[in-house]
């Protein structure tokens, strides 16, 4: 049995029994804000104004029991329990109500190894579609036989000639990693939905941090390279964070950047090694309070790990910096992914 969601009074779509109000829109075209989809972020927490919901599950990082407690749910866990159920999203509906998404097939231009656990993914949108994104969105990916779709975030922003860079990363054991690694090949076709997040750079004139933990530094060095190539001249530091040499990547765009733009560094962290780039090893949080007695004023876009993105949130908030100044890229790194 369907039940049916009307958000903000003017958006309704149906969800099936047992399914996530977020999944149930998103797969029938309907934009509603989010960001992680793995209750981290809160960008798609909404007030129940009528009906329930089943809350699901939650580490607390981006909703709380006293929220829960006043009708708050988050959309990308929460099923619904009654016929109907109405909602009032906290942030506005990207691109307004009731924004449809584009499906469509793209080609396997390249697909080459970045380090040994990541792979460039380069596709191109068949003709005579023209994709466009903002910086810091991602889309999903339908691959041969494996449900559901698979998440990941555009490592630049799609040009007018509809060119779509991914970065993916190997998980053990992972069905779709293991596709895209093993078997997809220039000439394939696959399936791309999208864009979908709203990972931005926060508005303001202040110092930016871009934060990055592994293959979150496609949504992070987007974001940042766009913000660059219009002409923003707020001070800029992309902090890259891996666990050991072997998975730094895209060293020369960051080179590229630093060369081309005297507002943009950017510094290398090595977690858990001996790095010929790195005095000694180091996390992201150590190295902001390190560097930072103050982050009071600043921005931050942090892509990375639920856990990666919490720690420098936290940090950050702690040195001062207002949480509205914070943007995040979380994804859950799934076994099945």
């Amino acid at each position: 049995m369907s039940r049916t969601i009307l958000v903000n009074e003017a958006i309704r779509f149906g969800v099936p029994e047992g399914d996530i109000i977020l999944d149930a829109a998103l797969s029938q075209g309907v934009v509603l804000p989010h960001q992680c989809r793995g209750a981290s972020c809160g960008m798609c927490k909404a007030r129940v104004t009528q009906g329930t919901v089943d809350n699901g599950w939650s580490l607390g990082l981006a909703i709380s029991d006293q929220e829960i407690a006043e009708g708050f749910c988050l959309m990308c866990q929460a099923r619904p329990l009654s016929a109907e159920v109405h909602l009032r999203t906290v942030q506005p509906i990207p691109g307004g109500e009731g924004s449809a998404v584009q499906s469509f097939e793209a080609r396997v231009l390249c697909n080459t190894p970045l380090t040994p656990r990541v792979r460039r993914l380069v596709l191109q949108a068949s003709e005579p579609l023209r994709f466009e994104a903002q910086a810091g969105a991602y889309v999903e990916l339908a691959l041969p036989g494996l449900s559901p779709h698979r998440r990941y975030s555009l490592a630049t922003v799609p040009s007018s000639t509809g060119l779509i860079e991914l970065l993916v990363a190997r998980h053990p054991g992972g069905a779709a990693s293991g596709h895209i690694h093993d078997l997809l090949q220039p000439g394939d076709s696959v399936g791309v939905t999208g864009p979908y997040g709203t990972c931005r750079l926060p508005e303001g004139e202040g110092t930016v941090l871009g934060l990055a933990g592994g293959t979150g530094l496609a949504p992070v060095l987007s974001i940042m390279e766009d913000a660059l190539a219009h002409g923003d001249i707020s001070p800029m530091t992309l902090l890259f964070s891996v666990r050991d040499d072997a998975e730094l990547m895209l060293m020369d765009r960051l080179a590229g950047l630093a060369r081309a733009h005297p507002n943009f560094r950017y510094a290398l962290l090595v977690t858990e090694a001996r790095s010929r780039f790195c005095m000694k090893q180091q996390y992201a949080p150590s190295w902001l309070r390190e560097n930072h007695g103050s982050l009071a004023g600043a921005r931050a876009v942090i892509g990375g790990s639920p856990g990666f993105v919490a720690a420098c949130s936290d940090t950050c908030i702690a040195l001062g910096m207002e949480s509205t100044a914070i943007s995040a890229d979380s994804f859950t790194p799934v076994a099945q992914t």
